[in-house]
């Protein structure tokens, strides 16, 4: 839930292993400022607004037009996206001995998607959204030269995406179900309290976290006093993160070390849809003159696995973990700071027994200079009673034990620098994003990310155009999964017609 009523959904910045390719030129394309423009988008954070205003998934907010009053609207979109692996072959392992080459043309994938919003009288609406796409690269290939698993994963999607119900139960109290989205914490690049929906990782750094969360069904009840709303959510569908298929090219069999046979791996024991798998989550939030301040608590599954024998066979199985958290933004001239964090415990991690840990988060983003927006995260994740063996644990000592190695440090650094700058009237944009993860505390250490430089433009209202790069970062090589994708940079373009 956001209160905030800044758009800060572009950011920007960047880096190559430890060298900045394409700092802050941007911010010396303009340098007229925007102040009377932040104080007409901070005119919303006025503690005389109505009750707690709503978050973007109230009714009072998202009520279909009433002049003339529409029943029903219905829109969606074509999209083609083609991306070209220009770095050196990524090989895996297939069937036998023959490698999966991943270079060259690595996605030519069709998308389309159909949504429709229907009003029910003045205080309900209900929303069905549909996705899918097919990936023609595959074909292109040759599809003899995968597995299966890997053209399961990446060839082909569907997915019913929102299909719910809201709507007014009393002036105060406001009901949503179904498939949806719950949005937690300020930070727009690092999840530190957004832990309520699962992502899709088959494509690491190729898109925002806003467009990689992954609905659920829910149940969440919305209740609005003063300046406060409460939230109480009860997650009726267990879903776990779309992770990379393993052998591919962002998740090579080399990923925990050598490499290990293909049939090795174990499968994913996905949790059934029941009442011993509900998951739940609270969260009170706040909104006040030029601040806000959030408070969450949830019991939710985790996306680390463990290694448990069912049957005979290895599977991978996923347990909860329960999290306390608080966020807050504040204004401050032409800056917005922000600070997340989370204390999560019962954390498994398969080299021992599970652990607690703390994740904090600070940033800010600054909106001083017209048509550009730098935004800069930092967070650390700390692990409470940390054991050597959970970083340094091999493959295999982890075999021998029917396990996989942790490759976690006690302490984690992740940044997130990003800035943007809009042009040709609004129609276009430039952004550049650097995510970087590792360090011990002190920064001595980079295990390795990627940075993002992308053109977003806008051809007319049906018509869009993105294109850009993404080069992966090794780092130092004592966590292996960063060094097995490093040869995953790659160009892509996206073409998008809307209806």
């Amino acid at each position: 839930m956001r209160f905030l009523p800044l758009d800060v959904s572009k950011r920007v910045f960047n880096v190559k292993r430890y060298k900045i390719l394409l700092p802050l030129f941007i911010t010396l394309l303009s340098n007229t400022l925007a102040a009377d423009e932040l104080e007409d988008s901070l005119s919303g954070f006025d503690d005389t607004a109505p009750p707690a205003a709503k978050d973007s998934t109230a009714v009072a907010n998202t009520s279909l037009p009433d002049d003339p009053p529409a029943s029903y609207t219905l829109n969606g979109y074509t999209a083609l996206f083609s991306a070209y692996n220009y770095a050196s072959k990524n090989a895996a392992v297939s069937l036998g001995d023959t490698p999966m080459d991943f270079s060259g043309l690595s996605r030519v994938k069709a998308k389309g998607g159909l949504s429709l919003e229907m009003k029910h009288g003045e205080n309900w609406r209900s929303k069905i959204e549909a996705l899918a796409w097919y990936d023609a690269s595959w074909a292109i290939n040759g599809k003899d030269n995968y597995t299966d698993d890997v053209l399961d994963t990446y060839e082909t999607f569907i997915y019913l995406k929102d299909a719910y119900i809201q709507g007014s139960l009393t002036p105060h109290l406001d009901l949503k179900f179904g498939r949806q989205i719950v949005i937690w914490g300020k930070s727009d690049s690092i999840r530190i309290t957004d832990i309520i929906n699962p992502l899709d990782n088959r494509n690491p750094g190729i898109g925002d976290i806003e467009d990689l969360r992954l609905n659920e069904t829910m149940t969440r009840l919305d209740y609005y006093v003063g300046n406060w709303a409460l939230s109480s959510i009860i997650i009726h569908e267990p879903r776990l993160d779309i992770e990379a298929e393993f052998g591919s090219d962002y998740r090579p069999s080399d990923a925990f070390g050598s490499p290990i046979p293909y049939a090795k791996f174990p499968d994913r024991l996905e949790p059934h849809l029941n009442l011993e798998n509900t998951q739940y989550a609270i969260s009170l939030d706040g909104r006040f003159t030029g601040w806000d301040l959030s408070y969450y608590a949830a019991q939710v599954y985790s996306n680390r696995f463990d290694i448990t024998a069912i049957n005979n066979s290895l599977l991978r199985t996923f347990n909860k973990i329960n999290m306390l958290g608080l966020a807050s933004n504040v204004v401050y001239g032409s800056w917005l700071f922000k600070a997340e964090a989370a204390y999560i415990n019962d954390i498994n991690y398969r080299s021992t027994n599970n652990k607690n840990r703390l994740d904090a988060l600070i940033g800010f983003d600054y909106m001083g200079k017209k048509d550009v927006l730098i935004s800069l995260e930092i967070a650390n994740r700390h692990i409470f009673n940390y054991e050597d063996k959970m970083h340094s644990m091999t493959l295999q000592e982890a075999i021998a034990l029917n396990t996989f190695p942790d490759f976690v440090r006690q302490d984690s650094m992740q940044i997130a620098l990003r800035t943007s700058f809009d042009f040709d009237h609004d129609n276009t944009t430039l952004t550049y994003l650097l995510s970087l993860m590792g360090g011990n505390g002190s920064g001595n250490n980079i295990d390795g990310g990627f940075q993002r430089l992308w053109v977003d433009y806008k051809y007319s209202d049906a018509i869009s155009l993105s294109a850009g790069i993404i080069d992966y970062i090794g780092g130092d090589g004592t966590i292996p999964f960063y060094n097995a994708i490093e040869n995953n940079d790659r160009a892509f373009v996206e073409i998008k017609t809307s209806f």
